[in-house]
């Protein structure tokens, strides 16, 4: 069982927002990480509060956005000369798990046990910084050399 302790400091430290530090030098990437940020925030609260309409409903939205996310992402890399294709991979891997995670959380209708919501939002908050700090940041350099509003004719 987790302590209070544990589970104040828990929830403190996944509180996730984006900072100008998170920046990967380009507006669209950078909005799209934001909103991503806003919604893993917003499916933790549901999974919290074990209201599982409010969930799926969040959950389905976040999925949307990070496929847009990905698809738009993957564009920009191609633009500026990025090779994306290992980058490519990770996102295969994350869909993935956020289709079984989705699957499995509606399943439960709000009957998951605390240690399942904490790795849930666990996963979810640190795929979302680790995404934008370690993964995208490689992408940095290139778009550097670009206007902040890149955007190549495809990105949506």
């Amino acid at each position: 069982m987790i302590s209070d302790w544990s589970r104040s400091r828990r929830s403190e430290a996944t509180k996730l927002a984006w900072s100008r530090a998170m920046s990967v030098g380009n507006k669209t990437i950078d909005a799209e990480h934001a909103e991503i940020i806003r919604l893993v925030n917003e499916v933790e609260r549901a999974i919290r509060s074990r209201e599982a309409d409010v969930l799926s409903r969040v959950f389905n939205t976040l999925e949307t956005k990070i496929i847009s996310h990905f698809a738009n992402e993957a564009r920009i890399a191609e633009a500026v000369g990025y090779p994306f294709g290992e980058h490519q991979l990770e996102h295969q891997y994350v869909l993935g798990e956020l289709e079984t995670m989705k699957t499995d959380l509606i399943a439960k209708n709000g009957m998951w046990s605390e240690s399942a919501a904490e790795f849930y939002y666990s996963f979810l908050g640190e795929w979302a910084t680790a995404h934008i700090n370690v993964d995208d940041m490689k992408l940095k350099a290139k778009l550097e050399t670009r206007p902040y509003d890149f955007k190549p004719n495809t990105v949506e």
